[in-house]
């Protein structure tokens, strides 16, 4: 017999009804009796959050997603959607997001008074960016303050009726809202009577994460709202 080319099917559509995290389109699609060349439509249906969605293991260009609903990173950086094939994206009234970036940690102040007497305060630690969890489905949070810094006073002889000295660390930084980086930390203070200091940070907040990482594979049909970095 002569060679037959195989039957040419029509479009398959899946459909993704319930948050979930890391789903995996191309066993969806077989399930649904994708055999590996028909043009295939996976759509998010709106008020559905999807966490760390990673398009893979599907010929170029047959994937289209239709996406209503949410496609997000993890708190504190999390990549929303990693593309390591070519396909199209219909985001219309979707939002995919990078996750917010952690807070900076506040200055840390140590103080010194005559021999051997010092206070130190910490500084606060950074507040968790907004993004998902990682549970499975993911729950979304909000980003979170910072943590205010510890005070310590210096030990050792006050003289002249003068106070003593008071170390305050900075407060954290705020974590960042979706797509947005985290705040830096504050400095932190001192008052009343010592001798030196010296300071330690506040460091900057995270970078947010990448809502989409390999941009160049996406083919856009329609942007809707891509909140973060690419690449």
């Amino acid at each position: 017999m002569g060679y037959r080319p195989p039957l040419i099917k029509g479009p398959v559509f899946i459909t993704i009804a319930a948050s979930v995290r890391s789903p995996d389109i191309r066993a969806l699609a077989i399930s649904a009796g994708w055999v590996g060349y028909e043009p295939l439509y996976c759509t998010i249906n709106s008020g559905v959050d999807v966490a760390t969605l990673t398009v893979a293991d599907i010929p170029d260009y047959l994937l289209t997603i239709v996406n209503r609903g949410r496609i997000g990173g993890t708190t504190n950086s999390g990549t929303g959607m990693v593309a390591a094939i070519k396909f199209n994206l219909d985001n219309a009234g979707g939002t995919i997001f990078g996750g917010g970036g952690l807070g900076g940690t506040g200055q840390t102040v140590t103080i010194f008074r005559g021999t051997g007497y010092s206070a130190t305060g910490s500084g606060g630690s950074g507040g968790n960016g907004a993004g998902f969890t990682a549970a499975n489905p993911p729950a979304f949070l909000s980003s979170q303050a910072g943590g205010n810094g510890g005070s310590q006073s210096v030990g050792g002889p006050v003289i002249g009726g003068s106070s003593s000295g008071v170390a305050s660390g900075g407060r954290g930084g705020t974590g960042g809202a979706i797509g947005m980086n985290g705040e830096g930390g504050y400095d932190g203070s001192t008052s009343g009577s010592f001798e030196s200091q010296n300071r330690t940070g506040p460091s900057s907040g995270s970078l947010a994460g990448y809502a989409i990482d390999g941009m160049a594979n996406v083919n856009i049909l329609a942007a809707g709202s891509i909140l973060g970095r690419t690449r």
